[in-house]
């Protein structure tokens, strides 16, 4: 039997399980909106899905994090804000210091700010914890997205796997082809 005729199936079926996991991560996207096709109507699952993906990934998400995983984030953002604040940089000033201390307040009023500064703080954080829909914001940013946002950005979060998608499907191809040679050679 040819050599040419043996190799054939198994590089057939190589471009053919390419091509197909290649159209097929395609058809994930593409096309964006419904086409009719011989009757059918086609198109992509993310966007024929878009909708039920974002409520699901809200519900994942929120499952997740809760408004308490914000108050550390908050807390510590109020902090950085008030020691960096002009009148932080005045309270620790070295003229207002001196006098302070001349007069024995220095202690004292430091405390104080520290305590006034820290239960502000805790307030303020609590405060904004309660009042925060993290459900409504990520709704929001979903919103924002356009389909070829969220196709660029599972292009570039699953590269490496799309690819071995595509690479999986020539190398099953190939020896699903290959196993098709050795059926022929034994055939004869």
């Amino acid at each position: 039997m040819n050599f040419f005729i043996l190799l054939l199936p198994p590089v057939l079926g190589a471009v053919i399980g390419y091509l197909t996991n290649v159209v097929a991560i395609k058809l994930l996207f593409h096309p964006k909106k419904p086409v009719n096709l011989l009757g059918f109507k086609i198109q992509g699952l993310i966007p024929s899905k878009s909708d039920e993906f974002a409520q699901r990934f809200i519900d994942i998400i929120s499952d997740y994090i809760e408004k308490e995983d914000f108050r550390e984030i908050i807390h510590e953002a109020i902090d950085k804000t008030f020691r960096e604040s002009r009148f932080t940089r005045m309270l620790v000033s070295q003229p207002l210091i001196s006098i302070l201390e001349r007069y024995g307040f220095s202690e004292r009023l430091s405390d104080f700010i520290s305590d006034t500064v820290s239960s502000a703080q805790t307030r303020l954080t609590s405060a904004i914890v309660e009042n925060m829909d993290f459900r409504k914001f990520l709704e929001k940013k979903i919103a924002e997205f356009s389909e070829d946002e969220a196709e660029i950005i599972f292009r570039k979060f699953a590269k490496k796997e799309m690819r071995f998608i595509e690479l999986s499907g020539a190398i099953l191809g190939f020896v699903i082809g290959l196993f098709q040679s050795i059926a022929l050679i034994v055939a004869q």
